[in-house]
């Protein structure tokens, strides 16, 4: 974590590629950015082994089994973010709908799932049998539900940014429709699962 800590202080200039820079200072932020995976990576390793460890812990809790969606949205928005390292991708990349899905892969995403595996940890705690299994229950769908949503909003997100979809912009072109379509419907299925959490609570 300290390693993270120290090189993530040193790769700002990586959201900023787009400004003036000289090309060298360009080659830096890429060099460095590309650095901080290997760190990210033991410690996405070191939690994969955590949760993974106690293969009862994840038939029994139903707060592991949001560990586990946390792992994977937080690992595919690391690979996302390792290809916007490179400087020259970036500079392509960088007001389009790609770096929304990146951002939301992993800091919007991984916030709110590690709140929904918060609260089913006290849960599982404070409650007795009967509403623990209830809540159980419904964490076992909303965490289905979850992932087929949350997949199906921000994948469709990533190929309309490939396609250049600028972000900030209202209107898009007709060809984007049907990716916009999909994202909408994962954004529902979402939504749907979040009131599933509600009941949980």
């Amino acid at each position: 974590m300290g390693c993270i800590s120290v090189l993530g202080s040193l790769v700002w200039g990586h959201h900023i590629s787009t400004l003036a820079l000289e090309a060298d200072t360009r080659a830096y932020f890429t060099a460095v950015t590309m650095m901080i995976s290997l760190p990210t990576g033991t410690k996405v390793f070191n939690w994969l082994c955590t949760v993974l460890g106690n293969s009862l812990l994840i038939l029994v809790s139903s707060s592991a089994i949001f560990a586990l969606i946390f792992l994977v949205m937080f690992t595919l928005g690391g690979s996302t973010g390792v290809i916007l390292g490179n400087a020259a991708v970036d500079v392509a990349l960088h007001d389009t709908y790609y770096v929304v899905a990146h951002f939301h892969f992993v800091l919007s995403l991984g916030a709110v799932i590690a709140l929904f595996l918060g609260i089913l940890h006290f849960q599982d705690i404070f409650f007795n049998s009967f509403l623990h299994s209830l809540c159980a229950r419904n964490a076992r769908y909303h965490f289905v539900i979850s992932s087929f949503g949350i997949n199906l909003t921000f994948t469709p997100i990533h190929f309309l940014g490939f396609n250049l979809q600028p972000r900030r912009i209202p209107d898009f072109p007709e060809n984007f429709n049907s990716w916009n379509l999909l994202s909408s419907i994962g954004s529902g299925l979402t939504l749907y699962a979040l009131s599933l959490m509600a009941s949980e609570a």
